[in-house]
Formats: C-alpha cells, sequence, structure tokens
C-alpha cells in the first residue's frame, strides 16, 4: 500500500574534516547533494559488503515506495543517481550490487573529472 507524502525541508550535515552534505525535501523528491565522489564512496563504504549494501538499498528502496517518494542524488550539482518508487535493476545495477538505482551515466561521467 502506497501513501503519497509531500516532504519539505532542508539540512545540512557536517561530517568529518568539515565535509558538508546537503539534504532537502520537495514535495515528493529527496535530494542528497555531495561535494565529491569521494564522499560519496566513503559513505558507500560504511555498508560494507555487498549483501549488506544490497539489504540497505532494498530497505530504502521499499520505504520510497510505501511513502511515493524518489530520492536524487548530485555530485558537484551534477545528477549522478536515482531511485524512484518504480525504479528498477538494470544489469550494470546489479554488477554494481546497487540493487534498483539508476545511474546518471553523463552526471557521473562528469563528476569524475569535476574541477
Amino acid at each position: 500500500m502506497t501513501r503519497a507524502v509531500d516532504v519539505l525541508g532542508e539540512l545540512s550535515v557536517t561530517g568529518d574534516g568539515g565535509v558538508q552534505i546537503q539534504v532537502e525535501g520537495r514535495g515528493d523528491s529527496i535530494s542528497v547533494a555531495l561535494p565529491s565522489l569521494r564522499v560519496g564512496r566513503s559513505l558507500a563504504r560504511q555498508a560494507a559488503g555487498r549483501s549488506k549494501r544490497q539489504a540497505v538499498i532494498t530497505r530504502l528502496h521499499a520505504g520510497l515506495r510505501r511513502a511515493d517518494l524518489t530520492l536524487r542524488v548530485h555530485v558537484a550539482g551534477r545528477p549522478i543517481a536515482l531511485l524512484a518508487p518504480r525504479s528498477k535493476a538494470t544489469v550494470l545495477s546489479r554488477l554494481l550490487g546497487i540493487g534498483a538505482v539508476e545511474l546518471q551515466p553523463v552526471g557521473l561521467f562528469l563528476s569524475v573529472f569535476r574541477r
């Protein structure tokens, strides 16, 4: 059973070394803004191990489906990933062990080479 939820708010998280992560909720979308891919990789390592990472993503996806919310991840202002209620695993996402996360190849590529 899905229940449409509207979110509204902003959260700024300061991590080790003063790294800032911005989380913003607007309507049916939650956006997470990371300053670099290095920060994203560091966060991903906290869910070490493929099975643990997949379990976390599966639970997150189930919650997003129930609430009819979409999660968008940006690095340096570029969209790199999306997890929406209707997202489906692709060959690439299965290979990477990230479940139904939809990678945005252009944004991901550009954020690797950002200045």
